[in-house]
Order: structure tokens, then C-alpha cells, then sequence
């Protein structure tokens, strides 16, 4: 089994505050790194804290971030102290614990498969009481640990499946997937469907 080569993202309120009130875990699926020294254990944290820094180059990956944070949120053009305020507000963690060696490099069954121990080990320590997750392809290579959830359905009439988790005292965590906030990604579609759980 893989150990937690990347650790999560934990927001200063998470604990506290979290996201209305709710402690919120965004999934992602994997880390590229095009450098093997890149894939240091802080990678994720450096990812987010990069996010809200103001003297930081745009890249674009960071489109997709600020996309999930708007679909959040309910509004577009977020500021820098925005973007710090709701990162600070949930947790970040990619699924996989190995890096991908390309941008469009999928992750393996065995990735998926190897990375589960370490899962369920952030989540202990997490707690969250909802999981959004990054993209179908993930939500599909989860740990089947758990049960199903009820189906949610969508602004447009189409229902998606969600699943649930139990920590090791019982407590009840659910597992939404959402499209990959990536390009076609809609934020105001998917805040009215999010605004709906949280």
C-alpha cells in the first residue's frame, strides 16, 4: 500500500468554521509532475497556498480551482482575499499518491487501488462531512467501503448517484461527484445543485 505522499490541504477554519458550516473535503484525482522532484509531500499544500497569492504567476491550471471556489461561493470574480477566505474554509486532497508523469496521463487501477489505505487514513483525520468529488472517473475508482447514498438531481433533470462512508466511531461521511471543474465545467449550474447539500 502506498503511504500519504501528499498531504492534504487543511484550511485554517476548517475545523472551526468550515464551509457553512459543514467540513467540506474536495477531492481531486492526481498530481502531475513533470520534475520527480517536484513530488514532495507539502505539493498539494503549495498548490492551494498558490492559489490566493497575489504575486504569483497565472497559470491555467488554476482556472479549474477557481471554477470549483466560484461554484462554492455563487459568484464569479473572486479576489485574492477571497479566494484565501474559502480555500481557508475547506480541505484539498488528490486520491492518488503516486505522480502522473503527463497532464493527460490517467492514473492506473492499481494507482487507484494502492492509494485506498492512505485515503482512509485522511479521512480519519479529517472528518469531513462531505466529500465533493473532482470527475466520474474518480468517483468510480473509490474504495467501494461504505453504501450507497441517495441519487441528488441536477438542475437539469438528471440524477447522479452519491455514496456514503463511515469513520471508524460511526460517523457518516457523503461521498458527491461533480463534473471536473475544468473547462466545460458551469459554476452557477453546479452551485444550484451544491447549494442543495451543503
Amino acid at each position: 500500500m502506498y503511504p500519504i505522499n501528499f498531504l492534504p490541504w487543511i484550511g485554517k477554519h476548517y475545523d472551526t468554521t468550515g464551509f457553512a458550516g459543514k467540513r467540506i473535503l474536495a477531492l481531486g484525482e492526481s498530481h502531475y509532475c513533470g520534475n520527480a522532484s517536484d513530488a514532495t509531500g507539502d505539493l498539494t499544500i503549495r498548490v492551494i497556498e498558490d492559489l490566493y497569492d497575489p504575486h504569483s504567476e497565472h497559470e491555467a491550471y488554476k482556472n479549474t480551482y477557481t471554477k470549483f471556489a466560484e461554484a462554492l461561493l455563487g459568484r464569479n470574480g473572486l479576489s485574492y482575499r477571497d479566494k484565501e477566505l474559502f480555500w481557508n474554509s475547506i480541505s484539498f486532497y488528490n486520491y492518488v499518491q503516486v505522480p502522473m508523469t503527463g497532464a493527460r496521463v490517467a492514473p492506473s487501477r492499481e494507482d487507484f487501488l494502492e492509494s485506498s489505505a492512505a485515503f482512509f487514513d485522511v479521512l480519519e483525520k479529517l472528518r469531513p462531512d462531505i466529500i465533493i468529488v473532482w470527475g466520474s472517473r474518480l468517483y468510480n475508482n473509490l474504495p467501494q467501503g461504505g453504501m450507497q447514498g441517495d441519487d441528488l438531481r441536477t438542475p437539469d433533470g438528471h440524477w447522479v448517484e452519491t455514496w456514503r462512508y463511515f469513520l471508524e466511531d460511526r460517523k457518516e461521511v457523503k461521498v458527491v461527484p461533480v463534473m471536473h471543474p475544468s473547462s466545460s465545467f458551469s459554476p452557477e449550474f453546479w452551485h444550484e445543485f451544491l447549494s442543495t447539500i451543503i
